[in-house]
């Protein structure tokens, strides 16, 4: 009786460990329901799938035999036990590659020359927090003028490009206005971690239309529409092309909203100020750059510190993008977005100028043994849903990402395009009946 008693008990602890894995990942959907849990699929995969998990396990806990039960208890914590050192392995064998992000560099490197420059995990829009910006007109919108910078690292080498004369990634001799395209967008347009040359931007330019690219990594559609505002007026492109981002562009505009000198970009008579700063804002922007690099700016702790890493491991992110079980927050609607659609459009009919949206798909959408494309669709629907509002051409580059031989092949270990990707997504556009110049 005693054995027998003690047979239980262990069942039951071995049962209930991963039972209480599953009801945690559950209640932490539920706390975060908007993200997690509003809609069927989501609904299904972090809240109802864990509780039923976790009901079988309570129940083979109390109704089965003692042996039957230790023995389905082995084997629920044996799967969790491999499942998270299947995780271990595949975060320790791609932290390599996506280390580069933060810049982190071999130890003979001199990062000096660097240090004019953004380091490479920092925003703009993280500047102008620490200058405690208030008003748009007063807003840093562009890089370091004339600057070398450190854009990543491929396995411990530096990637780097030099900033142009306003601020952004543009080759030399600069394009003098006005130009037929001016792009706006995040790091997948900035081209991240790719050569000069290299990234879609650079290779839109073959066919020798002149480009103002004003990309910066962490825009999100309010942000770009200030750029729009400070830098069209000026250049007066013949077509703006605003590359939303399908990763993370939703996710960045809602923080974006909460920024009081960004919503100042939504107003018909909004000051976006000048395309260069004084003296004084650019010597207080300098100081808090130069700052950064005395920190922690490209070190294995900044990587680790941005990016939730126990958060997402205890998650089992890398496993479950692998299953194809790892769904992005849910987009929600946020008619801003649309807002912002017809301000641009307002501020280019202003030199008779138009605006064309493309979107980019994320890599999630195209990997994992279960397909989960699916769930991107309502994100896409908004997009092209407030373009039409709006009056503005979508390019979607969606499809013919799907229909490449290898949608994976397109895209870096740090989930960036690569060059193949690059190249097609230029391509693609180009040859867009929208983007014949006028």
């Amino acid at each position: 009786m005693h054995i027998f008693g003690r047979h239980r008990r262990i069942a039951t602890i071995l049962c209930l460990i991963p039972a209480g894995y599953f009801l945690l990942t559950a209640i932490f959907a539920l706390v975060h329901f908007d993200d997690f849990a509003s809609d069927l699929p989501r609904l299904l995969r972090y809240v109802l799938g864990p509780l039923a998990i976790a009901a079988l396990l309570v129940g083979c806990a109390w109704l089965l035999s003692p042996d039957n039960a230790l023995t389905m208890g082995i084997t629920a914590c044996s799967i969790l036990a491999g499942m998270f050192m299947f995780e271990g392995y595949m975060r320790w064998h791609n932290l390599p590659q996506r280390m580069g992000l933060a810049g982190i560099v071999d130890g003979g490197t001199d990062l000096e020359r660097y240090g004019g420059a953004m380091p490479p995990a920092y925003t703009i829009k993280a500047l102008n927090a620490k200058l405690g910006t208030e008003t748009l007109a007063e807003a840093v919108l562009a890089g370091t003028p004339g600057a070398e910078m450190l854009l990543c690292s491929r396995m411990g080498v530096p990637v780097t490009t030099r900033i142009d004369s306003y601020g952004f990634r543009n080759p030399l001799p600069e394009t003098a206005a006005p130009v037929d395209l001016m792009i706006l967008g995040d790091s997948f347009a900035e081209g991240i971690c790719l050569d000069d040359g290299q990234h879609f931007v650079d290779q839109m330019r073959a066919g020798g239309a002149s480009i103002l690219n004003t990309a910066s990594r962490g825009a999100g559609p309010l942000y770009e529409l200030a750029v729009l505002g400070r830098y069209g007026p000026h250049f007066r492109p013949r077509i703006t092309v605003l590359a939303f981002f399908e990763g993370n562009d939703w996710e960045n505009l809602s923080v974006e909203t909460e920024q009081p000198w960004l919503h100042e970009a939504l107003a018909p008579e909004a000051d976006f100020g000048p395309i260069e700063l004084d003296a004084a804002r650019r010597a207080d922007a300098s100081r808090i750059i130069a700052g950064w690099w005395q920190g922690t700016a490209a070190t294995l702790e900044e990587y680790l510190s941005r990016r939730a890493y126990l958060r997402n491991f205890l998650a089992l992110q890398e496993t479950a993008s692998i299953l194809g079980l790892h769904y992005p927050k849910a987009a929600s609607d946020n008619p801003v977005f649309e807002q912002i659609l017809h301000r641009m459009k307002q501020i280019a009919d202003g030199w008779q100028g138009r605006v064309v949206v493309v979107y980019i798909p994320a890599l999630d959408q195209f990997g994992g043994v279960f397909p989960h494309g699916f769930l991107s669709a309502p994100l896409r629907e908004n997009v092209a849903r407030a373009a039409e509002s709006a009056g503005l051409g979508l390019i979607d580059l969606t499809p013919t990402f799907r229909d490449y031989p290898s949608p994976l092949g397109l895209y870096a270990p740090d989930a960036h395009l690569n060059a193949e990707g690059a190249a097609l997504a230029a391509g693609t556009i180009m040859a867009d009946p929208l983007m014949t110049l006028p």
